[in-house]
């Protein structure tokens, strides 16, 4: 009786720190910059945030790690890939992402998100750049003791650099307002992203960018990167709703990157890793 009381306060814990598939920040490097990583989406983990940053993404994986507040039952694992297609036919990105809540090995709650996406070009000249992109999504939840149930999401997104110095992203996800379950349909999490990134000096970004969560409160994301060395990335960043402020370092030898970042939160704080190969 003890084993199935504690197996359902895990399971209600779980969902109520975090909704079902909420935004857990799969990318250390966007948890260092406060969340603000939609207008700078260049790397594979743009699968997870703006999916028309995928074409400015070199060839390259990332594997990332996180104990999400510091639970050691709530696991946060992701695997991001980016390809450059021939003939200038953009960018594929493949990602999954897998937040668990185990118990004595046992899997209590595993939300698991397979995502497919692509990039292009729209428009490219001297002055300017607009890049486009979309991922479809399959959400896979299952509970313990309540079955499994699949969900398909649809995300869109844009990405437009001006004057070389300034980019504006603009991401939808969940546009086609997905739900799990049959008997109560739970409306998967629907937000709006728009941001501005302005690079002031060479290896400086600073970014800005506000969240709507639909029936929820507006989020505002700030954060900050410099290149140090071509060896040593540090960063900042600062979140509403709640407040929250974060920091966090890359490490890049010979294409080997590795990546850490640090949020507090009224809960408790997180740490996250992910280490990363460009080819």
């Amino acid at each position: 009786m003890r084993k199935i009381l504690t197996t359902l306060c895990l399971i209600f814990l779980a969902v109520n720190l975090t909704a079902i598939f909420d935004d857990y920040e799969p990318s250390p490097r966007a948890r260092a910059m406060g969340g603000a990583f939609y207008s700078i989406s260049d790397d594979a983990n743009a699968v997870f945030y703006n999916p028309a940053g995928l074409n400015s993404s070199e060839n390259n994986i990332i594997i990332g790690y996180s104990k999400i507040f510091e639970n050691d039952f709530q696991v946060l694992n992701t695997v991001a890939f980016s390809m450059q297609l021939p003939r200038k036919f953009g960018t594929l990105g493949i990602g999954l992402q897998s937040m668990d809540v185990d118990f004595q090995d046992v899997s209590l709650l595993s939300e698991k998100t397979y995502a497919l996406s692509h990039s292009f070009n729209i428009l490219n000249d001297i002055h300017s750049n607009l890049d486009f992109g979309y991922t479809l999504n399959m959400y896979h939840l299952s509970i313990e003791g309540f079955g499994e149930q699949p969900a398909f999401g649809i995300n869109l997104g844009a990405l437009a650099t001006v004057h070389q110095r300034t980019q504006i992203g603009f991401t939808i996800t969940n546009l086609n307002n997905p739900s799990v379950g049959e008997d109560s349909a739970h409306d998967l999490p629907q937000k709006m992203s728009m941001g501005i990134s302005y690079h002031p000096y060479t290896d400086v970004i600073t970014a800005f960018e506000v969240k709507k969560t639909m029936n929820s409160k507006t989020e505002i994301h700030a954060g900050a990167e410099v290149k140090v060395v071509e060896m040593l990335t540090i960063r900042c960043g600062v979140r509403s709703e709640p407040t929250s402020y974060s920091m966090g370092a890359r490490f890049n030898l010979y294409n080997i990157i590795v990546d850490y970042g640090f949020n507090t939160h009224t809960i408790d704080s997180t740490h996250h890793f992910s280490i990363g190969y460009k080819f």
